[in-house]
């Protein structure tokens, strides 16, 4: 395996000779690993496994898609929703409607939804094509990272001793790649909040004349509820069901992965809310939950490179974002796209470098106002009744039509949703190498 040392520094032969090693075969990795081959890039993807539900991606992410030209496959499998509706969580009354139909027109891209499993088969096969090779049943810890001489060590005796000219981290909310870069063990602090997650067949659906509409006109619903909310959207044959709920602070009471999950107790939970929300639920066979933390908060200090440019880290490993603006595989997706599209500008091990750090500046920077506005988001939606509740939903209702700066969707908030959805990841690595050109000349004399 090539080293920084060895690759080829000259010429159109950079990029072949130039190895870039992604832990982690999600989403954004194998993204990532397909974007980075079409520049030429030697590519390899370690994966231990995967697995997930259902996923949003909203029109900054499904940009990312038409880069990768996987965007015609994507909606083969996708369902495009008609609205977003937030409603009252006790009589199901529509507060807000967010016509999602002329998103294409406006951003060049619509917002979809598509059972992960899907999603990520058609990323693992584009990868293929183009040339990723791909090796599972690799776990990376961080005993396994040598970060001083940029190497992983795994596997039993004899040790394999696994070289590459970047390492790129995109392993997840436990990464070991950024204990690795850090030098410290993630603190897992409870936000107070899990989610439950229940699929429910949509054939059944069909079948309840209170529950037909949802299928036969796609949406995303959502239930406001006291420090809570519930959301469901279709995948194509399947119903997805997530239900946000108040867990405690108390670290011992923390727990990482999956939980199953009582399910009639659960369901005696919702004697309060809305009918048709509590005949959906009614409908699965089993619920699991998953514990929220509070996110790393991205400020000067936050690392996201480093081993003298030999190691990054993108998606979960660098920011987990929560849920409440759906924006999680989406940020995932625009750092992958941004930094393979300034990685694919460079030729010379200097110019990797350059675009390592103006990744590092970009993202950082992006990512910190979208995780904070995510916490204010699910801060909004989730008020518990009183006063404040009232006069959120009143401010729903009378400007649903005509939304104004600091509207309670952020989704609708007419400044904010054009900066959301209408980033373009190459435009902005675009831009961003072009402002930093005049330095970079400057600095080489």
């Amino acid at each position: 395996m090539n080293s920084h040392s060895s690759a080829d520094t000259t010429g159109s032969g950079f990029h072949s000779k130039f190895h870039i090693c992604i832990i982690g075969a999600g989403i954004v990795g194998l993204a990532g690993g397909i974007l980075l081959r079409r520049y030429g890039f030697k590519v390899t993807i370690l994966e231990k496994d995967a697995y997930g539900a259902g996923i949003q991606l909203h029109p900054n992410a499904v940009r990312v898609l038409q880069d990768l030209g996987i965007y015609d496959k994507i909606m083969t499998k996708s369902v495009l929703p008609q609205s977003m509706i937030l409603q009252d969580y006790k009589t199901g009354k529509a507060l807000h409607t967010l016509d999602l139909q002329g998103l294409s027109k406006k951003y060049g891209a619509p917002l979809i939804s598509i059972h992960r499993p899907h999603f990520r088969e058609i990323l693992y096969d584009e990868a293929i094509a183009q040339g990723v090779v791909v090796r599972f049943g690799v776990t990376v810890s961080v005993e396994n990272i040598d970060i001083t001489n940029g190497i992983l060590k795994f596997g039993d005796v004899p040790t394999e001793n696994f070289e590459s000219d970047l390492f790129i981290g995109a392993d997840g909310g436990t990464s070991a790649v950024r204990e690795a870069l850090t030098g410290r063990k993630p603190e897992f602090k409870p936000l107070g909040r899990i989610v439950n997650r229940i699929l429910v067949d949509q054939k059944l659906m069909l079948e309840r004349p209170n529950l037909r509409d949802i299928v036969e006109q796609p949406r995303i619903l959502s239930w406001l509820g006291p420090e809570c909310h519930g959301v469901t959207y279709g995948l194509g044959g399947l119903q997805n069901i997530a239900i946000t709920w108040p867990w405690s602070c108390d670290p011992k009471d923390s727990f990482v992965g999956s939980q199953v999950v009582d399910f009639e107790e659960f369901k005696a939970q919702f004697k309060n809310w809305d009918p048709k929300l509590r005949e959906l639920i009614s409908l699965g066979t089993g619920c699991k939950r998953w514990m929220f933390f509070e996110p790393m908060m991205v400020n000067e200090e936050t690392q996201w490179i480093g081993g003298d440019g030999k190691f990054c880290i993108v998606g979960d490993a660098a920011n987990q974002v929560p849920p409440f603006l759906a924006q999680g595989a989406a940020l995932g997706l625009e750092s992958a796209s941004v930094l393979a599209h300034l990685l694919g500008k460079s030729q010379s091990l200097t110019e990797i470098n350059d675009a390592l750090e103006i990744f590092h500046r970009l993202r950082k920077e992006r990512v910190g106002h979208v995780l904070r506005a995510s916490m204010k988001n699910g801060r909004v939606w989730q008020m518990a009744d009183g006063p404040l509740k009232d006069e959120r939903d009143k401010e729903l209702v009378t400007e649903n039509d005509n939304p104004t700066a600091g509207y309670p969707n952020l989704l609708a908030d007419p400044f904010f949703q054009p900066w959301l959805w209408g980033f373009d990841a190459k435009e902005a690595a675009d831009e961003a190498w072009s402002e930093k050109q005049p330095d970079i000349q400057s600095s080489r004399g």
